[in-house]
């Protein structure tokens, strides 16, 4: 990964991300702080699947793939962010993440990303872009049960669901914010 890049241009760049316009000057300032701004060159892996992971991503310029099992599943752009999982409960990445193209992202560790969830602005912005993101695959689990009524969803047998299908952890998120 490359170079860190200013404090100032990091706020004036969190400015354009439509996810943080609720956040003033002020608090896209506290989010620079806590973040590492890196440039990462196309073909890079920021993130892979099956590894432990422990960071918090989001994606300033540029384009990255997301893959599970070797198949895309997604592409991420300005604004996107990835890891916010890990970041509140280090874990096994369930997917690899590559630049598809040269990228600027923040890297937040589990720590900061404690402090950046207290700030008003960047938790209602990530917030509503988990919501968005468990009905995304709330649909697809529906759609693909529709094409195959014999499918049957199950937990692993650790007791782990899959988070990105369990709104529990949007509640779980909810009350670790809160008892900080």
């Amino acid at each position: 990964m490359g170079f860190m890049l200013s404090r100032e241009a990091t706020v004036d760049r969190l400015e354009l991300v439509d996810a943080f316009r609720g956040c003033s000057r002020s608090q896209l300032k506290q989010v620079a702080r806590l973040a590492e701004r890196v440039q990462v060159g196309q073909g890079e892996v920021l993130a892979r699947e099956g590894r432990i992971g422990r960071e918090f991503f989001l994606v300033l310029s540029g384009t990255v793939r997301v893959t599970q099992a070797g198949r895309e599943v997604n592409v991420l752009g300005p604004g996107s962010f990835f890891g916010e999982l890990a970041a509140i409960n280090p874990g096994v990445r369930n997917a690899t993440v590559t630049a598809a193209s040269e990228v600027e992202v923040l890297i937040i560790g589990p720590r900061e990303f404690a402090t950046m969830a207290a700030i008003p602005g960047f938790r209602d912005a990530l917030f509503k872009s988990m919501a968005d993101r468990l009905r995304t695959a709330d649909a697809r689990l529906a759609a693909a049960q529709d094409e195959d009524e014999d499918v049957e969803v199950e937990p692993p047998k650790d007791g782990h669901v899959n988070s990105a299908t369990d709104h529990r952890v949007v509640d779980d998120l909810t009350g670790r914010l809160r008892s900080r």
